[in-house]
């Protein structure tokens, strides 16, 4: 027994290179893949603001009296010559009173005293004109209120100054250039986006939120109105039309060497592994700029699991489809 012991245990030693490489080739996992595409890819920066009118306009009393007729309200627009309350003179207002009191005190004298005021107040009053196309950002005075000559009764916006003020972060405004493109979206307009660009930045910083400002004009006749409405801006940093795109899951992060790599899924059955390096990202797709070719397959499952020259079995289940962003 003692020898038959001795013997099995000298047939018991450490495997050998070959014996690792059997046991290597006869694993073979089930993967995902998809096919390496080209197609046009953004990077964009999100910045968050609010709208802001360059030019503002005051909507003035013609002469001093009592307004009658005012119904505009915020957020209305007004025409160029549209006519939007009148002023009673405090004259024209005393005689209508006084007729009233001649009513009942000589009727009979009364008729011709209400013809010669009708003629002197000329209809309603002094007419209060919009001077030009504008927006009610708000009403100064209530109808029935006595104003002065050229006291303000509406405060207008001109519809076209109508901009965006970003916050942009230190870290970030290395990144943005004057005329870049933008989008622009806000809760008041759900589901659509304004065409914009970059029209100024700020040389100075707010060193309490360490942010700058940026200034984002609209590009379209699509447009915000409305002034001190929040917004959110997309700025396109960079664009790149024929990008080599990956899906995001298969790339994978060498921590050792502060480098990428993904696992190609070659004619010969096994996955190799390749380092690559990478350019746009988002959550979902990652452009390479070296490394893999398009109409490659890359793996798209196993993760860390997976070795180079490991056998797989594919299933291009995870396609990246070739649409502009």
């Amino acid at each position: 027994m003692i020898m038959a012991l001795t013997i099995a245990s000298c047939h018991s030693g450490p495997s050998t290179d070959e014996d690792r490489a059997a046991e290597h080739s006869a694993i073979k996992m089930a993967v995902s893949g998809a096919l390496v595409t080209t197609k046009p890819m953004r990077s964009q920066l999100r910045l968050l603001g609010e709208t802001v009118a360059r030019r503002h306009l005051s909507l003035r009393a013609p002469a001093g009296g009592r307004v009658i007729g005012l119904n505009i309200l915020t957020g209305d627009r007004l025409r160029r010559g549209q006519v939007v309350a009148h002023i009673v003179s405090r004259e024209v207002e005393a005689a209508a009173n006084g007729l009233a009191v001649a009513r009942q005190v000589d009727p009979d004298e009364a008729p011709r005293l209400g013809s010669s005021l009708k003629r002197y107040t000329r209809d309603a009053g002094v007419p209060v004109t919009v001077p030009e196309d504008a927006i009610v950002a708000q009403r100064t005075v209530s109808p029935g209120q006595l104003v002065a000559k050229f006291d303000q009764v509406a405060d207008l916006i001109d519809p076209g100054t109508v901009f965006v003020n970003a916050a942009v972060p230190a870290d970030d405004i290395a990144t943005i250039r004057l005329g870049m493109e933008a989008t622009i979206s806000s809760p008041l307009y759900p589901e659509v986006n304004f065409p914009a660009r970059v029209a100024g930045l700020s040389p100075s910083f707010n060193q309490a939120a360490t942010t700058s400002a940026a200034r984002i004009e609209f590009t379209d006749t699509r447009r915000i109105y409305e002034a001190g409405a929040p917004v959110e801006a997309l700025v396109t940093v960079k664009a790149v039309p024929d990008a080599t795109v990956i899906p995001a899951n298969a790339l994978f992060e060498d921590a050792a060497t502060d480098s990428y790599y993904v696992f190609v899924a070659a004619n010969d059955g096994r996955a190799h592994r390749q380092t690559v390096i990478i350019g746009i990202r988002n959550q979902r797709e990652v452009q390479i700029t070296s490394g893999v070719q398009p109409r490659q397959i890359v793996i798209t499952s196993g993760g860390y699991a997976l070795s180079d020259g490991l056998q797989v079995s594919v299933d291009l289940t995870e396609r990246v489809t070739e649409r502009s962003r």
